[in-house]
């Protein structure tokens, strides 16, 4: 390397630190952010479970970290509702910061609408649009200006890493795969069957012998797996898309007192007891947590730390786990009976003038909460 090329070396090097410097600078001085989350799921747990609560519960710890204001509106599983309780907000003489959606019943397109009325950023969570809803709507920071990210867990990979155990599990003969997975036009449903189905095709000797849709519920999905298990006796593997389809379809199993492996997504507290005590096999874990990453995105956004230098602004997180065994335990004891709520504020850039991607880590979140237990 020639002088000329070393002094322009030290020239990059020199202009990277100072843009990293720039980029981790301390928070400007301004009142913290207040966000609305347009929660689409129950206020109390029913049949489908607890998931949407549980999103709040995580969200509102997180918030109460980075002195965030949070206000949680349940729709109650009513779409119209929700698109309702979107209008209300948009229509606030004084508009929150940021208001938080989710594309349930693909309802984000007419929500993103409404609230580009208001002063108020966008974020959406847990269901991206699909690919046609963004040709009608348009992407992040674009048509709609006040749309500023997508943050979603990599429910593919999630999927496959679950397929994966249980394939192993399973052993070295074919496996025979079952499956119920959500509403069809929900893309998270979408993405969880892609992810199975990428797992399963690695080797020609495993196969689907039929994939359903189910409604989420604990109900459904006894009744889907009784018709499955009963349609394919020689099915070694079921696996379902929520816990509460999931525990169903364990329920299904039990009573037919079949050795047929059981595993499923989502980490409810229920579920994940069920795997410590060895029903079901696995379980993934993190789907909960996307509201925390999220408030996470926003705290660091609301001082300067924009998340779209760093991904871009529709971001697609990379941190679900397959849960069995001591790490089952490991999980109930410090997510659901840890004596103070799992700490996000790690993984804000901000917080420990961290460069680069975002980094959220379940096995790093469990052994911090591990150490301060």
């Amino acid at each position: 390397m020639n002088r000329r090329q070393m002094i322009a070396q030290c020239v990059g090097i020199g202009a990277s630190l100072m843009t990293m410097r720039s980029t981790m600078a301390l928070p400007v001085s301004r009142p913290p952010a207040s966000v609305v989350f347009l929660n689409p799921g129950e206020s109390v747990e029913h049949d489908t479970g607890q998931h949407w609560q549980l999103v709040s519960r995580f969200m509102a710890a997180t918030a109460g970290r980075f002195g965030m204001q949070l206000e949680v509106l349940y729709a109650q599983r009513d779409h119209l509702l929700m698109l309702r309780q979107t209008e209300s907000v948009a229509a606030r003489s004084a508009a929150p910061d940021y208001v938080v959606i989710v594309n349930e019943k693909m309802a984000a397109p007419q929500m993103l609408q409404t609230l580009a009325r208001s002063p108020a950023r966008v974020l959406l969570i847990h269901n991206d649009l699909t690919e046609a809803q963004r040709a009608q709507t348009g992407n992040e920071r674009g048509r709609i200006a006040n749309w500023i990210g997508t943050v979603t867990a990599d429910a593919e990979r999630g999927s496959f890493r679950l397929m994966d155990y249980l394939s192993r599990l399973n052993g070295s003969g074919p496996a025979r795969v079952i499956g119920i997975t959500g509403d069809p036009a929900t893309p998270v449903s979408a993405q969880r069957a892609t992810g199975v189905q990428a797992a399963l095709a690695r080797r020609p000797q495993d196969r689907i012998d039929q994939l359903v849709y189910g409604d989420w519920s604990f109900s459904d999905g006894r009744d889907k797996a009784r018709v499955l298990l009963s349609r394919y006796p020689d099915a070694n593997i079921l696996w379902a898309a929520n816990d509460s389809m999931t525990l169903g379809a364990l329920s299904a199993v039990q009573e037919r007192h079949c050795s047929t492996i059981v595993g499923g997504l989502g980490a409810l507290p229920e579920a994940v007891h069920s795997v410590v005590r060895g029903d079901l096999a696995a379980i993934v874990a993190g789907d909960q947590f996307i509201g925390a990453c999220a408030m996470v995105l926003l705290h660091d956004y609301h001082y300067g730390a924009d998340f779209a230098q760093v991904g871009g602004p529709r971001q697609r997180l990379d941190y679900l786990k397959v849960l069995s065994g001591s790490d089952a335990r490991r999980y109930a004891e410090m997510a659901f009976q840890g004596r103070t709520p799992l700490d996000f504020s790690g993984f804000s850039r901000l917080q420990r003038r961290r460069a680069g991607a975002y980094a959220f880590d379940l096995d790093a979140l469990l052994n911090s909460a591990s150490k301060a237990a």
